[in-house]
């Protein structure tokens, strides 16, 4: 039996989501592994993974949670357990991990709840606030905290001595000074996956990017040296960028292709290429290596370092996938969200990538709330430039002031958005979803968000299909046949999969 639990809740998404929500649980195994190398012996809970197949309509909003019911989750949990750890990592699903938590509360009524993760980091007053049952809130990088606390604990001493916590006292919520981000990341143990449904995501092509076969998560750098207004990052992970060897990660690598018969891995990094001899670095340790493996860079990466020269190294070395990052075609508006960004160097390098036959992705955040309908329309002009120069797939994002950003700071002190409450988190949650958005552009009403959003798309694929009429043909064959190559097909596989688990689900869906 184990004193320490930690969970990883299920995904809350809707229903018309286009983003793809079953990944494996990384944070979680990076704490165990913590754990396990000073000798404790955690309980983990991966309620995604564990019950993959389960989608739970949630009240009055579009939200499914997809993984255990939240009685398994209690059920699941060791009699012994002391301290429990909760990652609380989406914003939009944290009136579900309220009722979690609570519930957990209810059956372990001495137990420590420690909540963590990035919604946890960006808003700990509020989430003590609003959820009794939580005890305290571990701010940012988790190992060092989490280990201290439970030390702390274990010796009979008060947790809220640690530092980077967050707690109540006296009916008021006080913050511990910040813990400092660990700086020797190459001594951080690897993830700890022995104890967790590897297999689920593994075995059914589940990842953060391109099924491209059984997908290993892996994290090569930690934090991002830049400010993008709309971005929470520098309140998780401060703007410290820090790599590991790149010795240390091809090593991680050649574990799991060992140990799991790895075939693809997924790079989870903020900003992975930051600096080009980095890069090169790891791509020739990996062409050295005669290993044949693909790898992918999904979350989104900047054109800074990547020339001709990058591009080679990274398709030599087994690199298929790559996300760019632009967030918007105006310049004006570049400049306002502090995204350091030019379009020119931008579009040069994707080129470069296109050419040695990489599959190119832009993430697009589209009506930040001072935009104006030109600036808009320069997005348009932006989709249609990279549909025609090659790129293969592109998001289009309505804005959404996720809590702990600056511009979520400078809105609720311009009073320009309702104050945290349920209404608010729930609203989150159909950021991606093509027949919901909330609109907090004056411009454009949530219905004509919805519109703009749908011609984006329609304009962006046509242009690009035109251009490039073999790809639809293409894409069909490689959905049909089980494969995938792009981030386009990927997506339409995951709403493939919740329709027919909705269907069962809710019949007539």
């Amino acid at each position: 039996m184990s004193e320490i639990v930690l969970i990883r809740p299920p995904m809350v998404l809707s229903k018309y989501s286009l983003s793809p929500s079953v990944t494996p649980p990384l944070a979680i195994a990076y704490l165990s592994a913590t754990l396990r190398e000073h000798g404790y012996q955690p309980q983990t809970i991966d309620a995604l993974g564990e019950d993959a197949d389960r989608l739970t309509p949630i009240p009055n909003t579009v939200g499914l949670a997809q993984g255990l019911s939240i009685d398994h989750i209690v059920d699941r949990i060791d009699a012994d357990a002391r301290i429990i750890g909760f990652s609380s990592m989406f914003s939009c699903a944290w009136t579900y991990d309220r009722k979690i938590i609570t519930r957990i509360r209810e059956r372990f009524p001495r137990a420590l709840i420690v909540g963590g993760g990035e919604h946890i980091t960006a808003c700990p007053d509020y989430a003590l606030r609003d959820c009794p049952s939580l005890d305290l809130c571990v701010r940012g990088e988790g190992e060092e905290t989490l280990l201290d606390l439970v030390g702390t604990h274990f010796a009979g001493k008060d947790p809220r001595s640690v530092a980077g916590v967050a707690f109540r006292r006296d009916g008021s919520v006080h913050l511990n000074p910040p813990r400092a981000r660990i700086r020797g990341i190459d001594s951080i143990p690897d993830p700890y996956w022995d104890d967790l449904p590897l297999e689920t995501y593994l075995g059914r092509g589940f990842g953060h990017g391109v099924n491209r076969g059984r997908s290993m998560p892996l994290l090569a750098t930690r934090g991002c040296p830049f400010q993008c207004t709309f971005c929470s990052s520098p309140s998780m992970w401060t703007t410290r960028w820090e790599a590991r060897s790149p010795q240390k990660v091809l090593d991680e690598m050649k574990k799991y292709i060992s140990k799991y018969r790895a075939q693809n891995f997924d790079l989870y990094d903020l900003t992975a290429i930051v600096k080009k001899q980095w890069i090169i670095e790891f791509c020739d340790l990996i062409i050295k290596s005669g290993l044949k493996f693909t790898w992918q860079l999904p979350s989104g990466t900047r054109s800074e370092a990547i020339d001709a020269e990058v591009v080679d190294r990274l398709w030599k070395s087994g690199c298929r996938n790559m996300n760019y990052a632009p967030e918007s075609g105006s310049p004006t508006v570049l400049k306002k969200i502090k995204k350091q960004v030019k379009l020119p160097r931008l579009e040069a390098s994707m080129r470069a990538a296109i050419q040695r036959g990489l599959n190119i992705k832009i993430n697009m955040i589209f009506a930040f709330p001072d935009d104006t309908p030109y600036e808009m329309w320069e997005d348009y002009k932006f989709g249609i430039r990279c549909a025609l120069m090659g790129v293969h797939d592109s998001t289009f994002i309505p804005y959404v002031p996720y809590p702990g950003s600056e511009l979520y700071h400078q809105l609720v002190k311009e009073n320009r958005i309702e104050p945290l409450s349920d209404d608010y988190f729930n609203n989150l949650i159909p950021f991606s979803d093509l027949k919901h958005a909330r609109s907090y552009n004056s411009h454009l009403s949530d219905r004509q968000l919805v519109w703009a959003r749908a011609l984006y798309f329609a304009i962006f694929y046509g242009a690009m299909y035109l251009r490039r009429p073999w790809r639809p043909v293409r894409m069909l064959m490689n959905v049909f046949q089980g494969r995938q190559e792009s981030r386009g097909e990927e997506t339409l596989r995951h709403l493939l999969l919740r329709n027919r688990l909705l269907r069962r689900l809710i019949p007539g869906t």
